[in-house]
């Protein structure tokens, strides 16, 4: 399975490496999401997804983390970086399924 990440997926990995970076981002980082191509997707049906050759983040590191909702359910949404890499995007909620829209996805601190 491989696809180009959509664009909803690309801009909701850019809000959360905008205000959930555990680092500032570099221009290159930001500039490579466009063409991440999302090659698994996670087993249990969320929409996580995960890109480059490895499927997963299981030896990446957490890169950038905010909270969002969907449709009124809070969710925590993880960008996953392997080397200069992004890896993966992960959704993490018990009460929603899907993507959460980008303008939802605040830094922990914000109201």
């Amino acid at each position: 399975m491989s696809r180009p990440i959509s664009h909803q997926e690309a801009k909701l990995v850019a809000r959360v490496l905008a205000v959930g970076a555990k680092v500032p981002p570099g221009p290159a980082l930001i500039a490579s999401i466009p063409a991440l191509s999302v090659t698994a997707t996670c087993r249990c049906g969320c929409a996580t997804i995960w890109f480059g050759p490895d499927g997963d983040a299981t030896v990446g590191h957490l890169l950038a983390e905010a909270p969002a909702s969907i449709d009124g359910a809070s969710v925590a949404v993880i960008v996953w970086s392997q080397g200069d890499a992004i890896a993966g995007l992960e959704i993490i909620g018990y009460e929603a399924s899907g993507l959460p829209g980008p303008l939802s996805v605040t830094g922990y601190g914000d109201p």
